[in-house]
Order: structure tokens, then C-alpha cells, then sequence
């Protein structure tokens, strides 16, 4: 049977820690062990709470390796995925890259690799829009082994819903998106439209989560 020590620890040091929670962090350690998952893909750690309940939930299995991707060092955060994971002993789990600009450009990299990684699964929590979410799935799609799995996060995000609060400024990253852009699903758009005609089975949605889970087929 599998033990939880380290998934416990990262619960209890850093459970109100943005972003991941506990529920959504078991139904992965469950998925991990149901599918025999040793190589994880990240898209978007920020704090580094995700990354930190992957690599326990590795650590307690005794195996496997994350590589995980964002962007923070633009926008530094405190605490940052460094002291996370020095404080839980799990460093040694993850390689954690931070992008200058985008997550595609570094899987960019990893494709020109060689030899290519290849991973059982991917987390894809980054972008969100139509544009990078797209170009994302289909560069995954190549770090993908036969059989691998994908995760969307935030499946009914819009950008509107994001800065309703925020007030508009002459820098707001978003002043150039047209309103029906702004107001669009972009990942569900992606995980609707382009899913489906990569040949991905196996799909299901986790509502209470926001994900979408779909299978790399074996084949095409």
C-alpha cells in the first residue's frame, strides 16, 4: 500500500498555499498509482505548491521524475518553488525551468532534444487563453509517449472572469483581445475542438476541478 508521508507534509506546511488543494492533489496521487505514472510534465507552478504534492506523491511511491515550467522569475513570488521544496526535502524530485517568456518556447527545447523526453503524463496549468493553450497541447502532444495522458486545468477560465476586478490600464496585458475573445473558454475550446481530432480516448471531465483528462492513443 502506498504511504502518504511527504503527500501529508506538504499538506500540513503549506496547506493554505495557492494553488492546488488536497482533493484535487489525491485525486492525482490515485491517478499516479492507478496508471503507473513515473515521468510528470508541469505547465505552470508559480509558488511551486503543485509541483511540491507531485514530487511527494513520487517520493512516497519511491519513483519518477517531474519537470515542470512557468514563467516567475518575471514576477517574483515569496514563497518561490525553490523554498517550497528545500523545506519538504523533495528537490531532488524536480527539474524546474523558468521560462523568459513563454512555457512553449522551453518545450521548444525539449523537442529538440535528443534523445526526445518522453512523459507519462502532463499537467497543464499555464496560458489559458485560445493561443497558448493550443500551441501548448500540440507541442505536449510530441512529449507524449503512446498511451501517455494530459491534464487541462481550468477548463471554463475566460479572461474576463480574471480581471473583472482588476482596473484597466494602458498596460493591461489583455487591452488588444476583442470582447468575445475575452469572454471565451479558450482551454475548453482547445479540449473541445482539438482534443478530439488528435485521436486522444479515453476523455472525461472532473467538474468540480475544472480538468479535462484524456488518453494519447497507442496509435494513430
Amino acid at each position: 500500500m502506498m504511504t502518504t508521508d511527504h503527500f501529508d507534509q506538504v499538506t500540513q506546511k503549506f496547506g493554505d498555499l495557492r494553488y492546488m488543494n488536497e482533493n484535487q492533489a489525491a485525486y492525482l496521487r490515485d491517478f499516479v498509482a492507478e496508471k503507473e505514472i513515473e515521468t510528470v510534465l508541469e505547465l505552470g507552478f508559480c509558488h511551486g505548491k503543485s509541483s511540491a504534492y507531485w514530487a511527494a506523491i513520487l517520493e512516497d511511491l519511491g519513483k519518477g521524475h517531474l519537470t515542470t515550467i512557468d514563467k516567475c522569475r518575471g514576477n517574483p513570488v515569496s514563497p518561490s518553488i525553490d523554498e517550497v521544496l528545500d523545506q519538504l526535502g523533495l528537490s531532488h524530485r524536480v527539474d524546474y525551468v523558468f521560462a523568459h517568456r513563454s512555457f512553449t518556447w522551453e518545450l521548444a527545447k525539449l523537442i529538440q532534444q535528443n534523445p526526445r523526453p518522453q512523459f507519462d503524463v502532463c499537467y497543464l496549468d499555464g496560458g489559458h487563453t485560445w493561443d497558448i493553450t493550443n500551441v501548448g497541447f500540440l507541442l505536449v502532444d510530441l512529449l507524449l509517449k503512446p498511451g501517455g495522458w494530459i491534464i487541462f486545468d481550468d477548463l471554463d477560465w475566460t479572461i474576463s472572469k480574471s480581471v473583472a476586478n482588476r482596473p484597466k490600464t494602458a498596460r493591461d496585458p489583455w487591452i488588444t483581445y476583442s470582447q468575445d475573445e475575452r469572454d471565451a473558454k479558450g482551454v475548453r475550446m482547445v479540449w473541445e475542438l482539438i482534443v478530439p481530432e488528435f485521436g486522444y480516448v479515453n476523455r472525461s471531465e472532473v467538474p468540480h476541478f475544472q480538468w479535462g483528462v484524456a488518453q494519447k492513443p497507442l496509435a494513430r
